[in-house]
């Protein structure tokens, strides 16, 4: 799952998109795939819908979107069976138009939870902004993406865009070099601070001061504009920052990865609603940050938030309430789905009962003189 989770941090932030590991009700019986309902909620239509789902070669698949069970239908089936799915095969979506997935298998063993901090090792910083790339992992039967190299290339990577929707928090003002990028914006530089000589915390006062240095090296070209402005709000919202506490000795593969990672955790926890998270989704927020917090990052806050989130969602008076309304709201949402196709089913069988009536009326002349000569033969008797 670590490697799945490092491939979909190399895949950026310009498209959404999730993972799922394969069961056997999903490849080998009833062929039903329900999605993260964070995820659904989040970037998926309302309505059912048709979704094309595109591997990695460029061969489509049309499957139907199941609204109200959050999940893929019709169509999943033969996308599973033509791929050779198996249990515990690692799938990631991502959404890259608004019906549309690009599709990636991974064939990963999971990392046992001994080896957990250890795997993160393996954590790549994310690639160019500009332009995104899409990795190329190992395949499995040559359809799975390449498994990512451990090391980090220390690559020079293009000035990255900042996105004009990037608000800082209240008090810390951006301020932007006046150099523009050939797209017209403005650049993101380098750090050209000296290497022996880096801002102290409580001596950054704005987005511009915030450096990411690790053993006297600026790493900020090696994340994007939004993972750094990410990392800039957790860090003022914990008054540190949060990668001082990481030993040099993993410095050199480590920071960018974590950081993405946890950038990401943190976004996916301020989009969750109370009526749609799952134990799963804590779980998982939980095993990633107690991971980092072992490696050394500062993140005993956000495992804070979380167990009190957890909490208030499922162990408070409110999560009786809240499991009661969910399980209404979702019978509903059948009920509407189920009242939408007898609907349908109506409207066909009275199209039906129209042109069968046509049919009769138009031979009724016809059957009534054969009935008329048939009555007099059986008269004659």
């Amino acid at each position: 799952m670590i490697r799945a989770m490092e491939f979909q941090n190399n895949l950026g932030t310009d498209f959404p998109s999730c993972i799922k590991t394969m069961s056997s009700s999903q490849v080998t019986s009833g062929f039903w795939l329900g999605l993260p309902l964070h995820f659904c909620k989040s970037y998926l239509p309302k309505e059912d819908a048709t979704f094309v789902l595109e591997d990695e070669n460029g061969a489509q698949c049309e499957v139907k979107y199941i609204a109200y069970k959050y999940g893929l239908s019709a169509g999943w089936k033969s996308f599973a069976l033509r791929h050779n799915l198996t249990e515990e095969d690692i799938l990631i979506f991502q959404l890259v138009e608004s019906t549309k997935f690009k599709v990636y298998i991974l064939d990963v063993n999971e990392s046992s939870d001994t080896g957990l901090a250890l795997s993160l090792l393996n954590l790549e910083a994310h690639t160019e902004q500009a332009t995104p790339v899409t990795p190329s992992p190992t395949t499995k039967k040559k359809k799975h993406p390449e498994s990512l190299d451990v090391t980090v290339s220390r690559k020079k990577h293009k000035k990255s865009v900042p996105s004009s929707k990037s608000v800082p928090p209240n008090g810390h003002h951006i301020k932007h070099s006046g150099n523009n990028s050939k797209e017209g914006g403005p650049e993101v530089l380098e750090c050209s601070i000296p290497s022996d000589r880096h801002l102290t915390f409580q001596e950054v006062n704005s987005f511009q001061d915030f450096h990411i240095i690790v053993k006297g090296v600026c790493i900020d070209h090696e994340l994007p504009h939004d993972v750094r402005m990410g990392y800039y709000k957790l860090c003022v919202y914990n008054k540190e920052f949060l990668h001082d506490g990481v030993s040099e000795d993993l410095y050199d593969t480590l920071p960018p990865g974590m950081i993405g990672q946890i950038v990401r955790i943190a976004d996916e926890i301020k989009r969750c609603k109370i009526t749609t998270i799952t134990k799963e989704d804590f779980d998982r927020w939980e095993k990633s940050l107690n991971s980092f917090e072992l490696l050394g990052m500062k993140v005993g806050f956000l495992r804070d938030k979380v167990h009190t989130l957890a909490t208030l969602a499922f162990e408070s008076e409110a999560a009786v309430d809240i499991k009661h309304y969910v399980e209404a709201r979702n019978e509903h949402k059948r009920a509407e789905y189920e009242i939408k196709k007898v609907a349908a089913k109506l409207k066909e069988l009275k199209e039906e009962a129209i042109m069968f009536a046509g049919i009769a009326g138009s031979l009724k002349h016809k059957v009534e003189k054969y009935e008329h000569k048939f009555q007099e033969e059986v008269d004659e008797l």
